[in-house]
């Protein structure tokens, strides 16, 4: 499982950042759930998603702001395996970046 990870807070929480190519950037919080985020959390070993929280809760992070949208069911191992829309560029401000509280 590649191209998910958590920055800027502690190894099981944090800003949501995901990987197009070689770029990582975060994600808009505006369709991130909570069984996006138990699939993230699972694929981090991180056991489940007990929060999740947008507005750039864990800071606006910098440069591209991804507005990909994951419809997981929860259960997938990693985050690619659920359907996902790259849905190109709609405005998303890095205020509103996606984070998750795993347990």
């Amino acid at each position: 499982c590649l191209g998910g990870r958590l920055v800027n807070s502690t190894e099981c929480s944090g800003r949501v950042e995901i990987r197009h190519g070689d770029t990582w950037g975060s994600l808009c919080a505006s369709h991130w759930d909570l069984q996006d985020a138990n699939v993230l959390c699972h694929q981090l070993n991180c056991g489940y998603a007990e929060l999740i929280l947008g507005g750039a809760h864990f800071g606006e992070g910098s440069g591209t702001v991804w507005s990909d949208t994951f419809h997981c069911e929860g259960t997938e191992p990693c985050l690619w395996d659920c359907f996902r829309m790259a849905l190109g560029n709609p405005a998303c401000s890095p205020r509103d970046t996606a984070s998750v509280i795993c347990s």
